[in-house]
């Protein structure tokens, strides 16, 4: 098997080992608001940062997102998701892949099962973009099918890369970001390729 098949093999593979759920962010791309009362939203926020518990000094609070001039990394996940639970164990014990996420990275982590208002700030001047956008939008804009997922962004918001299910060596993904490999693509589906020749490379 060549390494060009099996590095799309590994790919493939990463995006089935989650959990199944039956371009840049901008104002255009949502609603303007939600039916869901302030009071539910209240409790949810609170919900929604039990999700990351213990990883409060790596993961924001999502009430407002923005990069900080740093990478944006979207962690979506869900309740009774075992592959959520394994990403999160896998960043826990590892201080530095902890250490490497907070110097490169503007961090969250999105419980999809609990619906909260997001306010999203990028950019500066003319790329500068703000929306309000709840959970359930958030995930039908990146078609969260799978758990977790992971959207990797760059400081104006513009997806670098979207990595369906879990990744047992995350950073990798990190390092693929960080190192701007991804720019030698054109578009999403070029950076995918290089995402899956990058892993396989690295084997």
């Amino acid at each position: 098997m060549s390494l060009k098949n099996f590095s799309f093999l590994v790919l493939v593979g990463v995006f089935f080992l989650g959990c199944k759920d039956g371009e840049k962010l901008d104002s255009s791309n949502f609603s303007s608001g939600s039916e869901v009362s302030q009071s539910v939203m209240a409790k949810h926020d609170s919900l929604d940062k039990k999700s990351y518990e213990g990883l409060e000094h790596i993961f924001q609070d999502t009430s407002k997102i923005q990069s900080n001039g740093k990478f944006l990394m979207l962690v979506f996940g869900k309740n009774n998701c075992s592959y959520c639970e394994k990403l999160k164990k896998d960043i826990k014990k590892d201080t530095d892949l902890q250490k490497y996420i907070s110097q490169n990275f503007s961090p969250y982590y999105i419980n999809i099962d609990y619906e909260k208002m997001h306010h999203f700030n990028f950019g500066e001047g003319k790329e500068k973009g703000e929306a309000n956008v709840p959970t359930s939008q958030l995930a039908a804009l990146y078609k969260i099918y799978a758990t977790p997922t992971t959207v990797f962004g760059d400081k104006n918001g513009r997806t670098i890369l979207v990595i369906p299910g879990y990744l047992p060596d995350y950073k990798k993904a990190l390092e693929f970001i960080v190192s701007n490999t991804w720019k030698k693509a054109k578009d999403l589906q070029e950076r995918n390729k290089l995402f899956a020749d990058y892993l396989g490379a690295m084997k």
